[in-house]
């Protein structure tokens, strides 16, 4: 018959522990029961539970020790296997974080060479803006150099004609 008392050892210990202490208590309960079923005289029944305690407290303390450095060999174990599994996982994380980290890297790089990239493009924009509105004032330039030079050469030619004129009218009015 199992016993409620020790359920919560059972969920957070092992099997094995679990099944040595309901066998301990299962000891406990069968010698209590034997010690009232022997027990009308009082010297026999004084001597069976003196006998009972000593037996149950001998047993409790092997018991105890035997848990205690099994559950030390356990932990150990455990611990080794836990810090082996941490070992692990830390590498596989320091391996993921470095690709993280290389990854973030090469983005970063990429994100710098672009950045320069449109810095660039943009400095070449300006000087062909630069150089367009150069090319746009040499143009106006040229274009009022021959304006001038048109109306310096209708100014000669319109003397040329006064002048010619003049000429003719001397020659006809003598």
């Amino acid at each position: 018959m199992p016993c409620l008392i020790y359920s919560p050892l059972h969920r957070g210990g092992t099997e094995a522990m679990y099944m040595e202490k309901e066998e301990l208590l299962r000891k406990i309960l069968e010698l209590e029961s034997e010690k009232w079923e022997v027990g009308s005289d009082p010297r026999h029944r004084d001597s069976a539970r003196d006998t009972l305690c000593v037996n149950v407290s001998e047993e409790a303390l092997r018991r105890a020790q035997e848990e205690a450095s099994t559950t030390l060999a356990m932990e150990s174990k455990q611990e080794d296997n836990n810090m082996g599994e941490r070992l692990v996982k830390k590498q596989e994380c320091e391996g993921c974080c470095n690709a993280y980290a290389r990854i973030l890297q090469h983005l970063e790089r990429r994100a710098e060479a672009e950045q320069r990239l449109r810095e660039e493009e943009l400095a070449l924009r300006r000087e062909e803006l630069q150089l367009q509105r150069e090319r746009a004032a040499l143009e106006r330039e040229r274009q009022e150099a021959e304006r001038r030079e048109r109306e310096r050469r209708f100014e000669l030619e319109r003397e040329e004609r006064q002048v010619i004129l003049e000429i003719l009218r001397e020659k006809m009015i003598k």
